[in-house]
């Protein structure tokens, strides 16, 4: 039976995901390059998440972010790094071909877990790890000679990122949650401001980066970003499927965006991989102390 702690972490880590699957639908809305999306979000974000930080939780930012330490600081930056990454992913190729990588995200914090925190994994993860990473060949080998590769290479970054950050907010779960998005909106806006637009967007577009950046993505990233005190981190990555699934339909159902038969092939075998890697209960033990 399942303790209450465990139904909490797999509550945040689904709904977390559920809540991301929309960064792709609200990229393809605001139809603008990727720095400008990276840059907008990120301002929304930093507002909202420090806003929330000092009027709801009666935390002050600045003394927050001071005393957070360097583990809120490199938790900011894979924030911003995998999310400007993501951005940069789906306006460079399909959105099923990011999501469908980004589905190979347990399989790299469970990797990252057993090297860097000492969580054992089972020889069945690893073989599904193998099955994964030839999953997303697959996928990518569709893009040969589309010019979607370096799209592709965006979406690998992203999940490595992820996954390295999900392995640190396991490490030190009293990581405030909030004020790292909200450190990352501000890394993510310090990446694109040069290179952005900043200006002459249209209604729809103001309406994508404010939904994305203000409401569903730093409401997504503090929930998701919870579930690694309840879960080990391969566990919490083992709901990227999640978003693999909605963020396919949503941009088949709304840009009518089909995906092309490697795409298919390939996440196939990814969220085969993953499905028959966790089908055991037990494939991490406790962090080495």
């Amino acid at each position: 039976m399942e303790t209450d702690g465990r139904k909490k972490g797999i509550a945040f880590a689904f709904f977390g995901m559920l809540g991301i699957s929309t960064d792709s639908f609200f990229i393809r809305l605001a139809d603008v390059g990727g720095f400008d999306i990276t840059f907008w979000i990120g301002v929304f974000t930093a507002i909202v998440t420090f806003a929330t930080s000092q009027l709801v939780h009666g935390i002050n930012p600045i003394d927050a972010i001071r005393s957070g330490g360097w583990p809120l600081w490199l938790g900011a930056g894979m924030q911003a790094l995998s999310t400007s990454a993501f951005v940069l992913a789906v306006t460079h190729t399909s959105v099923s071909n990011v999501v469908v990588i980004v589905a190979a995200a347990p399989m790299f914090a469970a990797g990252l877990s057993a090297l860097l925190l000492g969580e054992r994994t089972s020889r069945r993860v690893w073989i599904a790890i193998a099955l994964v990473i030839s999953g997303v060949v697959v996928v990518v080998s569709g893009s040969l000679g589309q010019g979607q590769v370096l799209g592709d290479l965006f979406a690998l970054g992203a999940i490595f990122l992820f996954g390295c950050s999900l392995v640190l907010l396991r490490r030190f779960p009293d990581i405030n949650r909030t004020l790292m998005v909200g450190l990352g909106g501000i890394g993510m806006s310090l990446i694109a401001v040069i290179p952005a637009a900043l200006s002459g967007y249209s209604g729809t577009t103001w309406i994508a980066l404010v939904l994305m950046g203000a409401v569903f993505g730093p409401i997504s990233r503090v929930v998701l970003a919870i579930a690694p005190r309840y879960l080990p981190a391969a566990e919490v990555g083992l709901f990227t499927p999640v978003e693999t699934v909605a963020a396919s339909l949503w941009a088949w159902l709304f840009f009518a965006e089909a995906p092309v038969l490697t795409t298919y092939i390939g996440g196939a075998i990814v969220v085969g991989a993953v499905i028959w890697g966790i089908r055991q209960p037990k494939t991490l033990a406790k962090i080495r102390t």
